[in-house]
């Protein structure tokens, strides 16, 4: 799974499973017996990372945060900086949504997956009056689009990068007590 992400991340929509199956020192033989194909292994990729990143927010260390606003801040702190340290993967992540149908599909379910764990962070936030009564769903919903946004800027409009950040961290404070 790390020579695909790697050949993704260098080679883009040029990506192929020759490629990976030659960076991992496989035939394109074997590769096949573990995925059907290249977009096969594409979604086994974008899952991959994302389990990755979502264990490592439910992990003992982020459980010793026990302020669900400060949680809440830090994962999208840590969400942002991750895009800014893979702004090439993330550039090429994107492209590759045209490649493959059914990615967009996964990457809703994944994004979904996410908002839920805010939504949770929220409502806790709430009981504890840590944050004002609101829609703990709608405050979700933005704050995951205004991520979502962040990483199409950071390709399309990297000069907007900063207020986005802005942006995402009066969303949060604005609904704190």
């Amino acid at each position: 799974m790390s020579a695909a992400l790697e050949v993704y991340a260098q080679e883009g929509k040029n990506a192929n499973l020759s490629l990976i199956a030659a960076k991992c020192g496989l035939s394109r033989t074997t590769v096949y017996q573990y995925f059907k194909d290249e977009s096969q292994l594409y979604q086994y990729a974008v899952k991959y990372t994302t389990d990755l990143a979502f264990s490592q927010y439910t992990s003992e260390k982020w459980a010793q945060i026990t302020d669900p606003v400060e949680k809440i801040t830090r994962i999208s702190d840590d969400i942002l900086n991750k895009a800014d340290t893979y702004e090439k993967q993330v550039n090429n992540f994107l492209k590759m949504i045209d490649k493959f149908e059914d990615l967009q599909d996964t990457v809703a379910r994944r994004t979904a997956k996410l908002n839920l764990y805010f939504a949770r962070l929220i409502r806790q936030a709430i009981k504890e009056n840590r944050m004002k009564k609101c829609s703990a769903q709608d405050v979700a919903d933005k704050l995951t689009i205004m991520l979502e946004t962040y990483l199409f800027q950071m390709v399309l409009f990297p000069q907007n990068k900063t207020k986005i950040r802005e942006i995402i961290h009066d969303l949060i404070q604005v609904n704190v007590i």
